[in-house]
């Protein structure tokens, strides 16, 4: 009878020992989520993640499938014209997000779409001269610059056209006969289209920047050779320029085919660089897989004015800027949203690093004690005691952003500090 009761006894102390520690153990976890801090969205669609009629800065896009990254790009583009901000979109053959975007805004009073069956893109056609010339010098590569000097060569070839009634246009240029420079303006003098006076200062110009001759020459042979959607002569009363999209207030689509291709994007760089200096506020999207390499489009980008805002938007964030875990740090931390879906392990490895970790408490459990006393198999007489103790821990874990199901998202808004988690429907 004794037994029986210290055994029943025995009994309701472990059940209730038991009842309590589950609490406490739920209680902990409790704890560790809220330190975690990651806020539940649930479903959601793209309009809630970028929401119409909210001016927003610098977004980062990376990781999931191509539709999903495009749908997010079209809404950023709806969330912009929503609040007059014009937007610029660059990207590599992305056939797709030019048929959303042409649905989306072909009814817009500002929409151009600029690829190779379209090919009317040219910065300088509504420059000045001087305007010209220092355009072609800030766009020149680093290994074959154009210095102030050739920039006057540049603005005097630039004004002997307007002379001859021509307005200057890329292609024109890159086909021009500098060996006949000087025969040229000795006709234009001859037959009093420039005066002589003009005729000396003109060639002051050309001799002033001769040394540069042959970098003006690799430019423009390079940048047509390297861009197809540069104006011809024939549609240039079609031509159109990011400056002309920001004036109007517009979308445009550029198709560079491959960020490789680096003086074609060093010369949009270079324009979005001088609409940034005169212009109101734009953005710039770029949807690649690709960016490294490209010293001065990065430059421009990382180091905008307040006047451009820019989305990235990449299968894999960290291959698009090619750079180590401080590359990836600097494009995180300028954006003021970041959405990420699932990754390779590589980079999941440092985006987990990125968003950071918190306190972890875990919960030790240990026994001790007489193994004979609860004749039934319970082993009641136990002992069992329990002990916390905490460790820094990844908020999230590389596996859980490599393990992302389909559309499944992270987000990180910098304005907030906050973190998110949901499903793009």
């Amino acid at each position: 009878m004794g037994r029986a009761f210290n055994t029943a006894f025995s009994l309701a102390a472990s059940v209730v020992e038991h009842s309590n520690r589950k609490k406490a153990i739920k209680r902990i976890g409790k704890v560790n989520e809220a330190n975690r801090n990651i806020q539940t969205l649930g479903s959601t669609n793209v309009d809630q993640l970028l929401p119409s009629n909210y001016q927003m800065g610098n977004i980062s896009i990376s990781g999931g499938n191509l539709d999903v990254r495009n749908k997010l790009i079209v809404q950023n583009c709806r969330q912009d014209v929503s609040v007059g901000i014009p937007t610029l979109v660059i990207h590599e053959g992305n056939y797709g997000l030019e048929k959303m975007l042409q649905m989306a805004f072909s009814g817009h009073r500002y929409f151009r779409l600029i690829n190779d069956a379209n090919p009317y893109y040219d910065p300088i056609f509504r420059l000045n001269d001087t305007e010209l010339g220092h355009f072609v010098s800030d766009a020149a590569p680093s290994d074959h610059p154009i210095d102030s000097a050739g920039a006057l060569y540049v603005k005097a070839l630039s004004s002997l056209l307007r002379k001859k009634g021509i307005t200057p246009y890329m292609r024109m240029l890159a086909g021009c006969p500098h060996n006949s420079i000087n025969s040229i303006i000795q006709n234009m003098e001859a037959s009093g289209i420039i005066t002589t006076d003009e005729a000396n200062a003109y060639r002051n110009d050309i001799m002033a920047g001769s040394n540069s001759r042959a970098d003006i020459e690799y430019f423009f042979h390079q940048i047509e050779l390297e861009s197809s959607v540069l104006a011809w002569k024939s549609n240039l009363s079609r031509c159109t320029s990011i400056f002309e999209c920001i004036l109007r207030n517009g979308v445009m689509s550029i198709d560079v085919s491959s960020c490789t291709k680096l003086n074609q994007l060093s010369l949009i760089a270079t324009e979005i660089e001088h609409c940034s200096r005169n212009s109101s506020p734009f953005r710039v999207i770029v949807d690649a897989t690709s960016i490294f390499g490209n010293e001065k489009f990065i430059s421009t980008l990382k180091n905008a004015s307040s006047s451009i805002m820019w989305t990235i938007s990449s299968p894999d964030i960290y291959r698009m800027i090619g750079g180590g875990q401080g590359e990836l740090s600097t494009w995180l931390a300028l954006s003021h949203r970041a959405i990420l879906f699932s990754h390779g392990i590589k980079t999941s490895e440092l985006l987990s690093a990125e968003l950071g970790d918190y306190e972890h408490i875990d919960v030790v459990g240990s026994k001790a004690g007489n193994s004979n006393i609860g004749s039934i198999g319970f082993h009641f007489g136990h002992n069992s005691s329990y002990s916390t103790s905490s460790k820094r821990e990844r908020v999230l874990k590389p596996e859980e952003i490599e393990g992302l199901r389909e559309n499944q998202f992270i987000m990180l808004d910098n304005y907030t500090s906050l973190l998110s988690q949901g499903v793009i429907i």
